[in-house]
């Protein structure tokens, strides 16, 4: 099996060709279903991250793939069960600095 990927999607980086959408959010936000489509849809694996944009476009939630699926037309397309994974940071100067 390979290593976890992370795949952001977070502000900034939602374009045209690379973009999600919230399709479902079940227990309060703890899992999500959603809908994508790019050119890394393909690279995108179960167990990977993904880096989802939050509310206020500012900063990211971490969402683990438990199961993705991909559809035939168009060939870029997804659609995930997402479990939230809150980031793990070594030290608490770590954490700051991503505030």
């Amino acid at each position: 099996m390979s290593k976890a990927r992370t795949h952001d999607f977070g502000p900034g980086r939602r374009f045209w060709g690379h973009d999600y959408c919230v399709d479902k959010v079940v227990d309060g936000g703890q899992r999500i279903h959603a809908s994508g489509w790019g050119y890394d849809g393909r690279m995108i694996q179960e167990g990977d991250h993904l880096l989802l944009e939050d509310k206020g476009g500012r900063r990211t939630t971490r969402y683990q793939v438990q199961k993705i699926e991909r559809v035939m037309d168009p060939p870029d397309m997804w659609f995930a069960q997402l479990t939230f994974a809150p980031r793990q940071y070594a030290t608490q100067q770590e954490m700051d600095a991503t505030r």
